[in-house]
């Protein structure tokens, strides 16, 4: 079976073809440009390059959430868009679990995006296992979990600087030289063990996984509790 994986959740857009179970092309872009400028024709170039049509996909793999409010939606569409054309399964990841997937490091990984106001979208993944679920937080929400921790934790991400910056103090705290893992080839091995386990869904059963309000929604919260 052959598994196209997309991400556009962070900064960076990331495509991956995966072919049974090995992975035969991926693509990273961080560009000036947006997601929605890039991430179509990274598809087509993936396409184009490992000779595969549409009607041969057997399976989409999208991160659903969190990051990017618009990225994610782009994403999202994008499946949809060419998973309707064949009534081609598909099935969501989490755009964390599918980075802390797409790097090998010895130890704890704590993948995490940046998400304004000193805040991060992270979790905690050891070997698989989630040891914390996706959360946005305070940076320093992780404190008590950092310091106690008995293996070496990597943060991964484009809000590891803000992590690294709070707790780099801690002995167990270890720099990551990674910047750009592909994080559409964890979206493909997230999706292979799930399809296994459970099938995939239907293009409409896609929605996002936000985790917070959006800005326009905060502002709006703020305003009416004010006037209470």
């Amino acid at each position: 079976m052959i598994i196209l994986g997309l991400d556009c959740a962070s900064k960076q857009s990331s495509v991956c073809v995966m072919k049974d179970d090995k992975i035969i092309y991926t693509a990273v872009q961080a560009t000036n440009v947006t997601h929605s400028q890039n991430l179509l024709q990274m598809v087509q170039g993936a396409l184009t390059v490992c000779s595969v049509k549409v009607e041969d996909i057997g399976l989409y793999a999208v991160t659903d959430g969190p990051g990017s409010f618009t990225g994610i939606r782009i994403g999202l569409a994008a499946v949809k868009g060419m998973a309707a054309a064949n009534n081609t399964p598909c099935i969501g990841v989490s755009s964390l679990k599918a980075l802390a997937e797409s790097v090998s490091l010895p130890g704890v990984v704590i993948p995490a995006f940046d998400a304004r106001r000193n805040q991060v979208y992270a979790c905690a993944v050891d070997s698989g296992n989630v040891l914390i679920d996706d959360f946005c937080r305070d940076v320093g929400t992780l404190e008590e979990f950092v310091k106690n921790s008995r293996k070496d934790i990597f943060f991964v991400g484009d809000g590891k600087a803000l992590c690294y910056n709070v707790y780099s103090k801690y002995p167990c705290v270890k720099p990551c030289a990674i910047d750009m893992p592909c994080i559409a080839a964890g979206a493909c091995r997230l999706a292979r063990k799930e399809y296994r386990t459970s099938g995939g869904q239907s293009q409409f059963q896609l929605t996002p996984s936000y985790l917070r309000l959006s800005q326009a929604e905060r502002g709006l919260k703020e305003k009416t509790e004010g006037k209470k």
